[in-house]
């Protein structure tokens, strides 16, 4: 399993997880304040979590050894991360990293050693031991509006360096490693949305259906995946639309393959630069929940463009109208497909141009929204993403395929939903009188936690 160590790094790794541990049990009380508005503002709630997931799905700490050798030590926070899957998580990424410095000349981190929850001494769970990569992180770039000229010299001098390499191809998408259900597993209710993965997915269209189908789980199952009655039928009824257009959402020929080897989260903030002003790339990092998966979603329209998700609330739309910001984003897709063609003419054996095709495909036929509904979890009918796809769609093409969906499966829903919404809310209520026993003293937090776990997650 992992590499052997030495004393002094073994000693380090040690004390660095003891250090976190208790951090992590008091990270799980102390949500019990929040739970209750995480109920009343799920969009808020979730751009929070979007927010400080870097910070929080895992711990890090930077090891400086006696002879200068610099190592980061990384290990899945509990609550942040599916109990369930924290080893996956590690295992996938000590795989994926693997698999590019044998592949690519993609500048990621060395392994030096890792470990599953059972390798852990102190049962402190899954750990990696990594190389530190000095530098700074791209992720100041494409925030401000005016923007040309960086742009321009980062597709100069970054390009050559471009992370993306087409030339790698799997025969199926044998390992759906994006699995949003482990990494968000805590914000749906403690919902296993997984189901049987294990033998992978020979087509675009399984794959799309998978992805969906954990969506809905977490609609059905998760207590306050809902807010009321209204917004259960909206819900249910949208959910309904989405899974009839998949297939119309396949691009015919890539369903069979190949497939590629993707990470959702993949942004400028992914790549550390030499300095702030010398933009070489000097390393790759964060590859974490990366999959083998459809080629659509690999060369589709990214949501990075202005280093903010699409789905949180500032892009929200009012009216089918869109907000400010999605001026710049069209503005900065127009510039990232240019620039796209630009390199890619300038790279023998890539003629064919199948990157920038696609990516031209996904925004003439509507898929790139539906990527990114994919890619990030379904939200609310006012999500920018949903807007989009609606209107692609057309609203009254839309309207009339909710109509369709049976009314009374609809209102058995919106009458169960209604009812598991009414208990949780309770059980909210139960929640925050133990936490004010916690705060006096009277519970201890192990004892809170176990008592109300599953809340705590929702």
């Amino acid at each position: 399993m992992s590499d052997k160590i030495s004393d002094e790094a073994r000693w380090a790794v040690n004390d660095a997880l003891v250090n976190s541990g208790s951090a992590a049990v008091a990270q799980l009380a102390n949500n019990a304040n929040s739970s209750k508005q995480k109920r009343e503002a799920p969009r808020k709630a979730k751009e929070e979590a979007e927010r400080r997931k870097k910070e929080e799905e895992e711990k890090a700490k930077k090891l400086v050894f006696s002879d200068g050798t610099t190592q980061i030590l990384r290990f899945p926070l509990v609550g942040a991360t599916c109990d369930e899957y924290a080893d996956e998580k590690i295992a996938i990424e000590v795989e994926v990293l693997t698999l590019i410095r044998q592949r690519t000349k993609i500048p990621v981190p060395e392994v030096y050693s890792w470990g599953l929850a059972a390798d852990n001494p102190l049962d402190l769970g899954a750990f990696i031991l990594m190389g530190f990569i000095q530098g700074v992180s791209a992720n100041h770039f494409l925030r401000d509006a005016e923007t040309a000229a960086t742009t321009r010299l980062m597709r100069e001098d970054i390009s050559d360096g471009d992370p993306t390499n087409t030339n790698d191809e799997f025969p199926s998408s044998d390992t759906p490693l994006d699995l949003e259900g482990a990494r968000h597993c805590s914000d749906w209710g403690g919902v296993d949305t997984f189901g049987d993965r294990a033998k992978g997915f020979p087509t675009t269209t399984e794959y799309f259906q998978y992805v969906i189908g954990q969506d809905w789980e977490q609609l059905i199952r998760q207590p306050n995946s809902v807010t009321g009655p209204y917004n259960a039928e909206m819900r249910y009824t949208s959910f309904k639309v989405l899974k009839s257009l998949a297939p119309r959402m396949v691009n015919g020929g890539y369903d069979g393959g190949p497939f590629k080897l993707i990470c959702d989260d993949f942004g400028l903030a992914n790549l550390i630069l030499k300095s702030k002003d010398g933009l070489t790339v000097v390393g790759v990092v964060d590859l974490e929940w990366s999959y083998v998966g459809p080629a659509q979603l690999f060369a589709s329209a990214p949501w990075w463009l202005l280093q903010d998700r699409p789905i949180n609330v500032e892009w929200d739309c009012d009216d089918h109208q869109p907000p400010d910001v999605a001026a710049r984003y069209f503005k900065y897709l127009e510039m990232y497909k240019r620039v796209l063609e630009e390199e890619e003419s300038k790279r023998p054996g890539h003629e064919k141009k199948q990157v920038s095709k696609l990516i031209k495909w996904s925004e003439d036929s509507g898929a790139m929204w539906f990527h990114m509904l994919l890619s990030c979890g379904f939200n609310d009918t006012y999500s920018f993403p949903f807007t989009q796809l609606r209107q692609h769609i057309g609203i009254d093409k839309w309207k009339s395929l909710r109509w369709k969906v049976d009314q009374e499966e609809v209102g058995a829903f919106v009458t169960q939903k209604t009812s598991q919404l009414e208990q949780y809310d309770q059980e909210v209520t139960r929640m925050e009188a133990d936490k004010a026993s916690v705060d006096r003293g009277e519970v201890s937090r192990e004892d809170f936690i176990a008592a109300h776990r599953l809340i705590l997650h929702s």
